[in-house]
């Protein structure tokens, strides 16, 4: 199984990236690999690397079997676009991840989607990569969102 972990280009995400750091050292046949943000340490069980350029970004989100994440929108488009399942790990504010519960609210709002499966806690993703068992099924946010919004946002993310 393929996964590609990706934490965003805004922040680095440790409580995420030791969390699948620890799963992947105990499960040898999973291939990861992470893009994990500016000043983050560095995962010891599978490749990673700060930044990716965008075209890199695609290709490693387009083989992979799945992606785990922090709840980012660029991500859930991404994954829509490429039809990749989500396994999405919100930020949280109380752990000084984020200033707001903003990724707890999108999460709530994602958590029924097709394709997307969300973890509330680290122990919650590691029981659901153990078990494989994410969502399946294509992403389907353009029903939820206005057409000019997703280009905007389509754009943003091509241009960075």
């Amino acid at each position: 199984m393929k996964i590609f972990l990706t934490v965003g280009s805004m922040l680095p995400f440790p409580r995420l990236v030791r969390a699948v750091d620890a799963w992947a050292a105990q499960t040898p046949q999973a291939e990861v690999f992470a893009q994990i943000g500016d000043g983050a340490e560095t995962p010891q069980h599978f490749p990673s690397s700060p930044m990716l350029a965008p075209k890199s970004y695609r290709q490693h989100f387009a083989e992979a079997d799945l992606v785990v994440s922090h709840v980012g929108m660029g991500t859930v488009i991404t994954a829509a676009e490429l039809g990749r399942p989500l396994l999405l790990l919100p930020r949280r504010p109380d752990l000084g991840e984020v200033t707001s519960g903003h990724q707890l609210a999108t999460a709530q709002w994602l958590r029924d989607k097709p394709g997307i499966t969300i973890a509330e806690e680290v122990a919650q993703l590691l029981s659901l990569l153990d078990a494989g068992a994410w969502r399946s099924g294509r992403i389907d946010v353009a029903s939820h969102a206005r057409t000019d919004l997703l280009q905007a946002v389509r754009q943003f993310i091509h241009s960075s």
